[in-house]
C-alpha cells in the first residue's frame, strides 16, 4: 500500500470514529436531556406512591376483608348551590368535570356524604395513571396533579408550608408556586373545613382560602395551582368570606342507581346484590342509604351476617347495631386492661369490674371531646378518675396508653400525630349522641342545632330518639325554632321531616323570618341565616318546587309570596354573578 491509500484508509477510519464518538455524545446528551426534561415525575414519584397507596384502604375492617375503596367508589355528581334559575332540573354535573376546571370550588355535602372518600379516591386514582405514564407527555393524564391535606394543617400555617409539611420530600420539598409538569397545574384538596371547630381558627382558615383566591395581577402569570374545599354546611358569614373566589357545590345523594351499583361492585354476583337490595326495603332504609356512608354501614352489617341481629327495622337501628359490632371487636382491649387491673390489689379488682361494664360509657366520652375538637385519651383519663372507684392511673401508671389502645381497637379512631382522631365523624357524632338521645330534651335539642359544632350531633340525637320533628311547629314562630327546622330538614334528620307539610311550613318560616329581618340566637342575623338555609334547600328540586308552590299558593300571607318570589329573583342574580372561572 503506498502512502496516499494509506493516507485515504486513515481518513476514512478516523472520521468514521468522530462520527461513532459524535453519535455517542448526541445520545448521551439526549438520554441526559430526556432524563431532565422527566425530572418533575421523578421528584413526584414518592408521592404519587403515597397517595396510591392510602386511596385503596378502606377505614374499616369490622371483623375481616373489606373491599378497597378503589373497587366499590361510585362516581360522584354534584349540584351548584345557585342553579342559573330557579326552575333548573338540579341534575348538576359530574365531580370529575370540577376536578378538571379552571377555578376553585368550594363541595359543601351533608355528614357522611362521601367528601373524604371522594378526596382519597380521586387523589389515588389520579396517582395511579400519573404513575403509569412513567414520564411521558403523550401518556400522562389529562388534567392536573392532585394533592390534600386537613383544612386544620391551615390554622398555624400557610398553606405552602402545610403543603411542604404534609408531603416531605430528599431534596427540594414540595412547592405548589412551581407548575408540577409542563403545561399542568396543581389541584389543591383541602378536606373538612367544618372539622375546625373553634370560631377563630376556622376564621383563620377562611381567610387564608379567601387570600388564595384572590386574583393576581393582571400583568401577572396564571398561578400554577387551584383549590377544591369540602366541608359541611357553612353560615352565610363563612360562606360570604370564601366570596365568589369558590363558586359552590352540593354534593349530591345517592341515586337508587348509585345503590344499585355500590352493590354491584360490593358483592360477587348480580343475585347477592339484588338480596341486600330487598333486604334495604324490608328494613325501610332505602331512603337514608341515599346517603353513601349510612349505605356502607348496611353493605357491612348484612355481609357480616348481623343483619339477623338488627331485628327493628331503620337507619338508627342499623347504626346501632355497627357500632356494637365495632365495639363488640375491639372488646379484647378492654378485657386486657380489666385483667392488668385486677392484678393491682386493693383498688385494681373495684376499678376492674367498674370498667368492665362502662366500655360504651367510654367511648362515648372520647367521642364528644373528639367533636368539640378535644383530646379523646385525656377526657376519658379525667372522666375515668371522676367516676370510677379509684382513679385508674393511680393503680395503672400506663392507664392513659391502655385507653389510647382501647379507643384505636374500636377502629372508630386513627392516630394521628398529635392525638387521636376519627376515622369517620358520622360515627363519632353518632356516640356523642348517645346521653342526649336517651334523655331527651327538646329545648336543649333546638340549642345545640342552632350551634355549629354540636349541631350535627343533635342531628343524630334526633334520629336515635326516634323523636318526630312536630314539637318544632309551635317553634316555627321564632327565628330560633325555625332555624333549627331548617337545619334539621339540610341535614334530612329524620324521615318525617321528609313530610312534605312539615317542609313547606319549615320554608315559610324561613321566608318570614327573613323578610323581617330579624336578629337570630346568641344576636346572630336570623335574617341571613335563613337566607341561607334557603339557598341551601333550594339546591333540592323538591324544595325548589314547594318555594314555587308558595309563591303562588292564595292561602299564604301576602308577605310570605312576596318574600318567595324575592328569594327567587335573588337567587338568579346571585347564580349569574357566581359562576365559575372557566
Amino acid at each position: 500500500m503506498d502512502l496516499d491509500v494509506s493516507d485515504k484508509v486513515a481518513s476514512v477510519v478516523g472520521g468514521t470514529v468522530t462520527l461513532a464518538t459524535a453519535l455517542v455524545t448526541v445520545t448521551v446528551a439526549v438520554r441526559r436531556h430526556s432524563r431532565g426534561r422527566r425530572g418533575w415525575w421523578a421528584a413526584l414519584r414518592p408521592v404519587w406512591r403515597g397517595e396510591a397507596d392510602a386511596g385503596i384502604v378502606h377505614p374499616h375492617r369490622f371483623g375481616g376483608y373489606v373491599k378497597p375503596l378503589s373497587e366499590v367508589y361510585v362516581p360522584r355528581r354534584a349540584v351548584p348551590r345557585l342553579a342559573p334559575s330557579g326552575d333548573g332540573d338540579g341534575d348538576g354535573v359530574d365531580v370529575a368535570d370540577l376536578l378538571t376546571g379552571a377555578g376553585n370550588v368550594l363541595l359543601i355535602g351533608e355528614p357522611g356524604s362521601g367528601k373524604t372518600a371522594l378526596v382519597r379516591y380521586e387523589s389515588a386514582r389520579s396517582a395511579r395513571r400519573w404513575l403509569a405514564g412513567r414520564g411521558r407527555r403523550r401518556r400522562c393524564p389529562p388534567g392536573p396533579v392532585l394533592v390534600s391535606l386537613p383544612a386544620a394543617a391551615l390554622v398555624h400555617q400557610p398553606l405552602s408550608v402545610a403543603l411542604a409539611e404534609a408531603y416531605p420530600r430528599d431534596g427540594a420539598p414540595l412547592d405548589v408556586e412551581q407548575a408540577p409538569a409542563p403545561g399542568r397545574r396543581w389541584l389543591v384538596c383541602v378536606d373538612a373545613l367544618d372539622a375546625v371547630t373553634d370560631p377563630d381558627e376556622r376564621a383563620v382558615v377562611l381567610n387564608r382560602l379567601a387570600e388564595l383566591a384572590r386574583s393576581p395581577r393582571p400583568a401577572g402569570p396564571p398561578r400554577p395551582w387551584r383549590v377544591l374545599v369540602t366541608t359541611r354546611h357553612l353560615a352565610e358569614d363563612e360562606l360570604a368570606v370564601l366570596g365568589d373566589g369558590y363558586p359552590a357545590y352540593h354534593l349530591a345523594h345517592f341515586t337508587d342507581a348509585d345503590v344499585a351499583l355500590l352493590a354491584a361492585h360490593w358483592f360477587p354476583d348480580g343475585a347477592t346484590a339484588r338480596r341486600f337490595l330487598d333486604w334495604t326495603h324490608a328494613q325501610r332504609i332505602t331512603g337514608p342509604v341515599h346517603n353513601p356512608l349510612t349505605a356502607t354501614v348496611a353493605v357491612l352489617v348484612w355481609e357480616s351476617g348481623q343483619a339477623e341481629a338488627a331485628t327493628p327495622a331503620g337507619p338508627a337501628a342499623l347504626l346501632d347495631e355497627f357500632v356494637r359490632a365495632l365495639l363488640r371487636g375491639g372488646r379484647t382491649s378492654v378485657d386486657a386492661a380489666c385483667a392488668a387491673l385486677r392484678r393491682r390489689p386493693p383498688d385494681g379488682e373495684a376499678v376492674a369490674a367498674w370498667l368492665d361494664t362502662r366500655h360504651t360509657d367510654l367511648v362515648e366520652v372520647a367521642a364528644t371531646a373528639a367533636v368539640a375538637g378535644g383530646d379523646p385519651v385525656a377526657a376519658v383519663v379525667d372522666w375515668s378518675a371522676a367516676h370510677a372507684p379509684a382513679p385508674p392511673a393511680t393503680v395503672l401508671p400506663d392507664w392513659p396508653a391502655r385507653v389510647r389502645q382501647i379507643l384505636l381497637a374500636t377502629d372508630l379512631f386513627r392516630a394521628d400525630r398529635h392525638a387521636l382522631a376519627s376515622v369517620w365523624p358520622s360515627l363519632v357524632e353518632y356516640l356523642a349522641a348517645g346521653p342526649l338521645a336517651r334523655d331527651w330534651r327538646p329545648d336543649e335539642w333546638v340549642t345545640l342545632m342552632n350551634t355549629g359544632s354540636a349541631r350535627f350531633v343533635a342531628l343524630q340525637a334526633i334520629s336515635r330518639a326516634a323523636v318526630t320533628p312536630a314539637f318544632l311547629r309551635a317553634r316555627l314562630t321564632e327565628p330560633v325554632g325555625a332555624i333549627a327546622a331548617g337545619h334539621l330538614l339540610a341535614g334530612r334528620g329524620t324521615a318525617a321531616a321528609g313530610a312534605p307539610a312539615f317542609r313547606a311550613d319549615v320554608l315559610a318560616a324561613l321566608l318570614t323570618h327573613w323578610s323581617d329581618g330579624a336578629d337570630g340566637p346568641g344576636g346572630r342575623d336570623a335574617a341571613r341565616e335563613c337566607f341561607s338555609l334557603l339557598t341551601t334547600l333550594a339546591a333540592d328540586r323538591a324544595d325548589r318546587d314547594l318555594l314555587h308552590e308558595i309563591a303562588t299558593d292564595p292561602r299564604r300571607p301576602g308577605e310570605v309570596r312576596r318574600a318567595a318570589a324575592l328569594f327567587f329573583a335573588l337567587r338568579t342574580r346571585n347564580a349569574h354573578r357566581s359562576r365559575p372561572v372557566r
